[in-house]
């Protein structure tokens, strides 16, 4: 019944490619693979309370799904793909398949693979694993003060290359496009992986190019209230602006049998060409040059983690994560570290299925430490 589904599914496709004058193809089915994860959580944020915030009760819901395949070439090499949806969330507005990883490509057996579409770029997929874990992904990842950011995560339009494992050593290389509406915005990518014996070193990096925002932060602002003659900005929505970035990590992993840690340092640097405010309030006319009080913001982060999984069906992790200050021109901006204590009591309730309640800790912009948690149920097929 399950062949008959995928063949009348696929059937279905070459069909309508074929009548809208497409060359006819036969459909291989036997790699085709339907993989996804049902996962729930509830979930009161620790952010929502920094502040005097309600901290309600929140439900997540980031069940998704995605069809992944390969096919063995009669004349060329293994093709491969994946089509990807998004999570459901509230009422489903960005499950549609290719929100994520949605990609096609060719895999060699003994030079890796290469693939372009919409994926993870190598900097990014170590920052969101195993560093960004638990919650940790609210400082470390999501959580930093340059403007405009300093990297992308998963982007669209990219070329990806993945090396074969060399002895232990493996890379990727990635190119793609940044602000899809601008010409010469893109991005360049690498990372670098050695495993030997029970310790796994990493190494990413990405420049960005011609990154285009529209948003102030916390950080920038403060840098202007701290200079004479700089105007006191009002609407964020009135700042636009671009940006040559640089994002690094250095980080490490040690696998023993019951134990493991992992650590990781990050740079993230923006580097401003146009940086411009305009007052609506008073006139739409008056723009200011916001260069000349400070045209580039740099910030480091770093992020430890521990996991014990000694008791059979349990697996237990505490991690922590924080944002150093952020500096402006080389000037450190005092006020707004950031940091994040958090846990994780995991129970398989089967070899695919996992429940888990994450305690934490966090604190934004140097505030008392606030207290937030989740408790989750996630099935992957």
């Amino acid at each position: 019944m399950e062949k008959m589904f995928k063949r009348t599914i696929l059937g279905a496709a070459v069909a309508s490619l074929t009548m809208a004058g497409a060359v006819q193809a036969k459909p291989a089915t036997d790699t085709v693979d339907l993989y996804g994860q049902i996962a729930l959580s509830v979930w009161q944020f620790g952010e929502d309370k920094i502040g005097g915030g309600d901290a309600p009760i929140k439900l997540e819901n980031e069940s998704r799904f995605g069809l992944r395949g390969s096919h063995e070439l009669a004349r060329g090499p293994k093709f491969i793909w994946q089509l990807e949806g998004g999570n459901v969330g509230d009422d489903g507005a960005g499950s549609g398949l290719g929100v994520r990883d949605t990609y096609g490509g060719f895999e060699f057996e003994d030079a890796g693979r290469i693939r372009i579409g919409r994926m993870l770029t190598p900097l990014y997929e170590i920052i969101d694993w195993p560093y960004s874990g638990q919650r940790a992904g609210a400082i470390f990842d999501w959580g930093g003060d340059v403007l405009g950011g300093a990297r992308y995560d998963r982007q669209s339009n990219m070329v990806r290359y993945d090396s074969a494992n060399l002895g232990g050593f493996t890379f990727n290389l990635a190119a793609g496009r940044g602000d899809e509406a601008s010409a010469d915005s893109n991005f360049y990518g690498l990372g670098a992986h050695y495993t030997v014996g029970v310790l796994t070193l990493h190494g990413g990096y990405e420049y960005g190019k011609d990154r285009k925002f529209d948003t102030l932060n916390t950080a920038y602002s403060n840098f202007l209230k701290q200079n004479p003659g700089a105007p006191l900005v009002g609407d964020k929505d009135d700042v636009t602006g671009r940006s040559d970035t640089n994002a690094a990590l250095v980080g490490f992993e040690l696998n023993f049998d019951t134990f493991a840690f992992n650590g990781a340092f990050k740079m993230e640097e923006a580097k401003y060409k146009e940086l411009t405010w305009t007052d609506t309030s008073t006139d739409p006319d008056t723009e200011v040059d916001l260069l000349q009080f400070g045209d580039k913001i740099s910030q480091n982060s770093y992020s430890l983690g521990a996991v014990y999984s000694g008791v059979e069906n349990w697996q237990f992790k505490v991690n922590y994560a924080a944002n150093l200050d952020p500096e402006v021109n080389g000037e450190s901006l005092s006020g707004l570290a950031d940091y994040i204590v958090s846990a994780q009591a995991l129970y398989f309730l089967d070899d695919s299925a996992i429940t888990y309640v994450r305690p934490y800790m966090i604190s934004k912009d140097e505030s008392s430490a606030e207290f937030g948690w989740g408790l989750g149920l996630e099935y992957y097929f």
